[in-house]
């Protein structure tokens, strides 16, 4: 009988052929118990940080454990921390879970991580506690693996389709190397983001709207931030911003919380008169002086908005004092779909003609 539960493919980085029987044993037992547990485990072991890369980069994997001393390559046993090197590396390189399992945790470096998620045991609490960290992401581990499957879909239609069979035009221009790989890659992004946006009718979902935190590390159009008491965006032109010797002032717009009213709109017992109103509000109320913005949680996971920016609520600031002040109180900022819309609405409110009031005497 073929099994219903899902695999979780994890690779174990250990040097002692002991440890790695132990983890054998302990998988085998785990396994003989799928249907309880929820999920079954398949191992692939490393014994040097060499191989480990090498797993990587051959095997579709969900998570890795890394045991903190490693052999350095084949042979080579002296103590060391190689599995901080590790670490650091697949954090760089692959979207995975983490697990440092280490009879030293305090050679666990942390603070290089920079990636809270990363998770120190102790070998001394035993191998069920990564069991139960498996399971307790087992969910987000399997929606990377479709999302992984749907990304690998949509580029192999762009490979086949444009790539492939205009490969000379993208070889017979001047850029080379590695620079033409970005240039690639970026075709194929820009590609699939469109053909999964396209596959889902054009709906989003809120997270969409936003990089928390931040990507870019100077200030941008649709920046989020915390300031004088208040939520402001970043309304200055991007193509002002991307030159920060040739701006002398960076505008912000006030962003009115709206949560109360939203988290009434989404209790109200007459579900069809609720997403009414939560639709009109999407729409930003049919205000041209205001712009609607999704409701987000930021890196501390703290519901944020949604909030209606206010295009008549301005503040300008001097652009060196706004590139020291305003940068480090980013908490998010809009994603590329969503910029655009709020810039044309901007724009749109302040090209506003208008016509005389008319007179009837």
């Amino acid at each position: 009988m073929t099994s219903t539960v899902p695999e979780l493919k994890i690779l174990v980085v250990e040097d002692e052929d002991s440890k790695i029987c132990e983890w054998e044993d302990a998988i085998a037992a785990h396994n003989a118990d799928e249907e309880n547990n929820g999920f079954r485990i398949q191992m692939t072991t490393s014994k040097n940080v060499m191989d480990a890369k090498r797993q990587l980069d051959l095997h579709r994997l969900d998570a890795v454990v890394v045991d903190l001393r490693l052999q350095v390559e084949p042979g080579v046993t002296d103590n060391n921390s190689q599995g901080n090197d590790l670490v650091r590396h697949i954090i760089e390189v692959q979207p995975l879970g983490v697990v440092v399992y280490t009879g030293q945790q305090a050679d666990a470096d942390t603070a290089s991580y920079d990636c809270p998620q990363v998770r120190v045991m102790d070998k001394a609490d035993g191998m069920e506690q990564v069991f139960t960290w498996l399971r307790e992401h087992k969910d987000v581990f399997l929606r990377l693996r479709d999302a992984k499957s749907a990304y690998n879909r949509e580029t192999a239609k762009v490979f086949f389709r444009s790539i492939w069979p205009r490969w000379r035009h993208w070889t017979s221009s001047s850029v080379e190397g590695s620079s033409l790989s970005d240039v690639v890659a970026r075709h194929i992004v820009a590609h699939v983001h469109d053909s999964l946006l396209n596959a889902g009718d054009d709906a989003t979902h809120p997270e969409e709207a936003y990089f928390v935190p931040p990507l870019k590390t100077r200030l941008d159009t649709g920046d989020l931030v915390q300031y004088e008491g208040g939520t402001w965006v970043v309304v200055t032109p991007r193509c002002d911003l991307a030159h920060r010797s040739k701006v002398s002032t960076i505008l912000l717009a006030s962003c009115d919380d709206i949560s109360n009213k939203w988290n009434d709109m989404a209790a109200q017992d007459k579900v069809e008169k609720a997403e009414r109103a939560i639709k009109k509000l999407i729409q930003h109320e049919g205000m041209p002086k205001q712009h609607f913005l999704y409701p987000m949680r930021d890196e501390a996971g703290q519901p944020r908005g949604p909030w209606m920016v206010k295009f008549h609520h301005l503040k300008a600031i001097a652009a060196e004092q706004a590139f020291d002040e305003l940068t480090p109180l980013r908490f998010a900022s809009l994603s590329p779909l969503f910029v655009p819309s709020l810039v044309e609405r901007f724009g749109a409110y302040f090209s506003r003609i208008g016509t005389p009031d008319y007179s009837s005497d």
